[in-house]
């Protein structure tokens, strides 16, 4: 095999291995950056706040509070991490945004000393 041969055949093996790469990968990103529910999982979302004094805390919005933002928004706890959760709220004008396809961050209460942020995105 001639060195022109064999440089054109492993240029093709290289692009074929990368593009099974990326389909096999799925390309499936969450939404609002650190989400936790698979792909196919369209009715609730975990997002991933940020990570403030060393640890971040997690929280499910459901499908149902976008599509059908309540008047009183959405407020409820964080999962707990270094002994101790925050209080996340979001706003029915916050959940509007969100069904129309824009991005929202809130601040959660401020418990141990710090807050942490969320960024709240649509994933379906």
């Amino acid at each position: 095999m001639k060195r022109r041969d064999f440089l054109k055949a492993s240029a093709m093996a290289g692009g074929f291995l990368g593009w099974a790469a990326i389909t096999q990968s799925g390309c499936s990103g969450g939404g609002g950056g650190g989400s936790t529910s698979g792909p196919t999982d369209t009715t609730n979302q975990t997002f991933t706040s940020s990570s403030d004094s060393g640890h971040t805390h997690t929280v499910s919005v459901a499908k149902t509070e976008v599509e059908t933002p309540p008047s009183g928004g959405v407020s409820r706890q964080t999962s707990s991490n270094s002994g101790h959760t925050h209080t996340f709220t979001i706003s029915q004008a916050q959940l509007t945004t969100v069904k129309g396809g824009g991005t929202v961050s809130t601040t959660t209460s401020n418990d141990a000393g710090h807050t942490h942020t969320f960024s709240i995105s649509k994933w379906y």
